[in-house]
């Protein structure tokens, strides 16, 4: 009677086995990549949505009662230093700080924010860590939005209002200015500097219009043409242009 042979795989087979599932890995790599990017942003805009129409939802329950809009201002402010349109704002965490009464979080009697429905769980994403802890300030490490200040009733609903932070703030992604949109790739568009990396890096951002329409582009469409959707327009001549608050 012959004993029966132990079955195994030998060092050349174990090898190929794992030379075969490298290269499939390499092959879905790019296309695992890809889709978490754009899941990321998906995630990232409805963020940014939300964010928006709280804004907006402020706007409207002040109107009838003769409040200014919570938009943030950098000069042109109202009399009423207690309220958010008395207030000038340098960084977009100030401002959120301010929308959210952050500091009062922990304190539910005292609480105030000026929206409702909005925690800074929305100002974090996609390697941008949240807030910590309730109440307290605002780093702008938890903050991945730059708002756009000193909005104009006249500016068109093309205006991005939101963007994600690793966009540069300057020219020429966000001009004040663009009488013909330039289809050329813009290769110098995103911060690369400390935590403005964050989040996507160079691999694409995320805006929310001012109409409330959300976008997201990848790197390789980042032209003038799609940012502003092939329109013409000049907010120069109709004040200071736009600025927009860096976290």
């Amino acid at each position: 009677m012959k004993s029966a042979r132990k079955q195994g795989f030998t060092l050349v087979e174990l090898l190929v086995v794992i030379g075969i599932l490298g290269i499939l890995a390499a092959a879905l790599f790019p296309a695992i990549g890809n889709a978490v990017l754009k899941a990321n942003m998906m995630a990232v805009g409805a963020r940014g949505k939300d964010i928006f129409v709280a804004i907006t939802g402020a706007n409207t329950e002040r109107e009838p009662i003769g409040l200014g809009h919570v938009w943030p201002q950098t000069t042109n402010v109202g009399d009423d230093k207690e309220d958010i349109t008395g207030m000038t704002f340098s960084t977009s965490s100030k401002y959120f700080e301010e929308l959210m009464d952050v500091k009062n979080a922990a304190t539910p009697s005292t609480w105030a924010p000026y929206v409702n429905g909005l925690d800074v769980s929305k100002l974090a994403g996609a390697g941008v860590p949240v807030k910590p802890e309730v109440g307290g300030t605002l780093d702008k490490k938890n903050n991945m939005w730059m708002i756009v200040a000193d909005l104009q009733d006249n500016y068109e609903d093309i205006i991005p209002v939101l963007v994600t932070r690793n966009v540069k703030e300057s020219d020429p992604v966000l001009k004040k200015t663009v009488t013909s949109p330039s289809k050329t790739r813009i290769n110098d568009w995103w911060a690369s500097g400390d935590e403005r990396k964050q989040p996507f890096g160079s691999k694409g951002f995320v805006m929310v219009r001012k109409g409330g329409a959300v976008f997201s582009m990848s790197s390789r469409y980042v032209t003038e043409f799609t940012i502003y959707s092939g329109q013409a327009f000049d907010t120069a001549s109709s004040g200071t242009g736009i600025s927009y608050l860096i976290p």
